[in-house]
Parts: C-alpha cells; sequence; structure tokens
C-alpha cells in the first residue's frame, strides 16, 4: 500500500512504515527541508515516504549496474541497504541524496531526480571512496558533492596515481612510493524535465580542492597569545561561556592571573569567524562585518609584506612568497603588515598593538589559523577555528 506525505504535513517526510524501519534510521535522520524552499512547494503534488523513494532509487538500472561489484555472495541483499540523507525541492519535482555502503571499507552516494508526484527520473550513483592504510595501495578516488543552488551542482574528484612500477612496489614499504595527485571538477546541471546532465571537467589546483570542501562559516574555539617578555594568554570557550585567563613570570615564578571580559569582548568572542565563500574567496568577519577579505587566487597567496620574510621574528614563515599554497601541510592564504590600526583593532583583545597577519588553514589539524602580530617584534596571537564540515 503507497502511503503519500503531503507538503503541508513536512514533519512525516521522515515517517518510516514501521517502527523497526524507524529505529534503523534514527542516528542518520533525513535532513529538513529548509524554509527556503518551502515557498517552492506549488511544484510539488505529493511525496512517498522515504521507504518508497529508497525501493525506487535501488531498482533502477544505474543504480543496479553500479552496486553489482560490490554484492557479497553470501549476501546478495545486504548492499542493497541505503539511506536518505537530504531532500530539495526543484521545479521538476524533488532531488534526493542519499548514501550506501559498498564493500567495506568503500562508501557510495547517490543523487536521484523525482517527479512532482514522486515518480523517479534518474539515479546517478557515484563511488565516493575507499579508505585503505596508503596511496600505495591504489585507494579508490575520493568524491565530495558541492551544490551551487537547486539544479547546478560538482563532484571534486582526488585521484593518486602510483608511479613506481610492480616491480619496485614489491620491494618498497606501504608508505614509500611515488605518487602524483590530481584533483579535478565536474559540474552536473539538472534540467526543466529533471533529467541530470554532464556538463564539463575540468583539473583544478589543490588549493581549489581544499578551499571546496571549507565552503562555509567556521567560528573561533580558542586564542592564545604572548607579550612582553614573558606574558601568555589563553582565551577558551567552555560550552557557550568564554574565560580569559595568563600568566606571567614573577620573583622567577609564573604566576597565573584572570583576565575580565565585557560585553563587548563576550560579542566579539561569539561572532568572530571565518566565512568561506562559494567563489572560495575567504573573509575573517565579526558582527557579520568583513575586516579582512581575501580573493581566490588558485597559484599562490595574497602577500603584502614591506621586509623580506626572513626579517620578521614572528607569523611569518621565511619561504612565504606569491606562489606560496602548502608547507608542511599548511595552506598559506594571505599574510599583511602595516594594516591600519582600525582594521584589526576590532579583534585585537590579546595583544592590543597588532598591525599585522597572517592567515593559514592548517590541514592535518583541521583548523584556520589567524595571526595577529606586531611586525617590529615578538607580541602575537594565534586565533583558531576548528573545521565546521568535519563529521
Amino acid at each position: 500500500m503507497k502511503y503519500l506525505c503531503f507538503m503541508v504535513i513536512l514533519s512525516l517526510w521522515g515517517c518510516q512504515e514501521n517502527q523497526e524501519h524507524d529505529a534503523s534510521r534514527e542516528a542518520t535522520a533525513t535532513q529538513e527541508i529548509s524554509s527556503e524552499q518551502k515557498k517552492d512547494s506549488i511544484f510539488i503534488t505529493d511525496i512517498p515516504k522515504d521507504s518508497i523513494l529508497i525501493a525506487q532509487i535501488i531498482s533502477t538500472k544505474s543504480y543496479k549496474d553500479f552496486i553489482e561489484p560490490w554484492r557479497m555472495p553470501e549476501n546478495r541483499s545486504e548492499y542493497d541497504y541505503l539511506q536518505i540523507t537530504q531532500k530539495k525541492i526543484v521545479p521538476s519535482g524533488v532531488i534526493v541524496e542519499s548514501f550506501s555502503y559498498g564493500s567495506a571499507p568503500c562508501e557510495n552516494f547517490q543523487i536521484s531526480s523525482f517527479n512532482k508526484n514522486g515518480k523517479i527520473i534518474q539515479t546517478l550513483p557515484l563511488l565516493l571512496g575507499c579508505d585503505c592504510p596508503s596511496d600505495c595501495e591504489g585507494c579508490a578516488e575520493r568524491k565530495t558533492i558541492h551544490w551551487l543552488d537547486d539544479t547546478r551542482f560538482y563532484i571534486k574528484q582526488r585521484d593518486v596515481i602510483v608511479l613506481n612500477t610492480n616491480e619496485e612496489l614489491a620491494s618498497l614499504d606501504i608508505d614509500e612510493c611515488d605518487t602524483k595527485v590530481i584533483y579535478t571538477k565536474k559540474d552536473f546541471s539538472i534540467n526543466a524535465n529533471g533529467k541530470i546532465e554532464y556538463q564539463q571537467e575540468e583539473e583544478i589546483f589543490e588549493k581549489q580542492a581544499l578551499l571546496i570542501d571549507l565552503q562555509g562559516k567556521h567560528h573561533l574555539s580558542s586564542i592564545s597569545g604572548f607579550s612582553g617578555a614573558n606574558t601568555m594568554y589563553d582565551y577558551l570557550q567552555k560550552g557557550d561561556t568564554w574565560i580569559a585567563e595568563g600568566s606571567s613570570i614573577h620573583q622567577a615564578r609564573r604566576e597565573p592571573f584572570d583576565i575580565e571580559l565585557d560585553a563587548e569582548d563576550i560579542s566579539v568572542l561569539q561572532s568572530l569567524q571565518i566565512s568561506v565563500q562559494k567563489d572560495l574567496s575567504v573573509d575573517v568577519m565579526v558582527n557579520d562585518t568583513s575586516i579582512i577579505s581575501i580573493p581566490f587566487n588558485p597559484g599562490g597567496m595574497r602577500i603584502e609584506l614591506s621586509q623580506k620574510p626572513e626579517a620578521y621574528i614572528m607569523g611569518v614563515p621565511d619561504s612565504l612568497g606569491p606562489y606560496t599554497t602548502l608547507i608542511n601541510d599548511v595552506l598559506y592564504l594571505a599574510t599583511k603588515d602595516e594594516v591600519k590600526e582600525n582594521i584589526l583593532a576590532p579583534i585585537d583583545l590579546v595583544i592590543g598593538i597588532a598591525d599585522a597577519y597572517t592567515l593559514a588553514y592548517n590541514v592535518l589539524e583541521n583548523q584556520f589559523e589567524l595571526t595577529l602580530f606586531y611586525a617590529d617584534c615578538c607580541d602575537n596571537a594565534i586565533y583558531l577555528f576548528k573545521n565546521q564540515n568535519t563529521y
């Protein structure tokens, strides 16, 4: 029996045919349709339950052909397990994103188009990738899906090419092979009839590949600073509360002290964030105002220094240059000195005399690092912004 959930009862979208189905999906419930999309509800006649959507997806030839190599002989049905992760209302009907496991540790992703009556039009199945100990193992390519709007999306793909011969690999340890990493971007669109159409493919820079996955807002998580001869500062977030403390050396002993935060300080700490835009430009924002804006440059960083990098005691690695992207797994985005006082003053809570900054993304730590420093000497503060897109 077919049950339909109407748009006027959006809360029933996640309903299941029985409680067992509910329990199996409770941990990864379908993402609610946003209020921005509700205004388009006039396009939709009705939406089937998730279980009926899933049944249609796994019955498509494209899905069956794609999943066949991943089936295990002893259990041919376990890889039909599929979860709906998101639904998007579009003029042609609904776009459904879903997720399924292939042979462990591989993961598959599907984008399916349904018409206004909830009937499937097309399913595009994709291998997201496989975890393995080393790139030398010949790991499957990694893909991520990014939506530009309700009818356009692209797939970022990472391919690892092993450059050694099989004979060479036989004598090497698991992490000793020579590899080349290629990043590509494939564009797709959904036409008025609900068909998913491939548009184009292009090779992209590693910097672009990293920033694609960082699109969105990343809030301040902590600050650590140093000033004068020996004074150290820490600003930490505990739940919804910010605290600040410091220490300095007095009579050969390091002694702690508390720092009082007023309402203005709290407002800055709570609103300070790094925002990566869809065009991959990066903004440092406080109270919804951009105080530093860095346009996207695929082949380098923005560097505006009055001296050579090696002349700075803090904040600037010696090897920085206009074509720098990554150094030791840190992506450098911008560095600048002789910054006007009014630019950094709104966020210069720690040292109070900052006239320079360096902004970078630490790939290993999954965090943005904004260093404010006094260019003529040693005072500095490092602001950390944890990647909000990690799961």
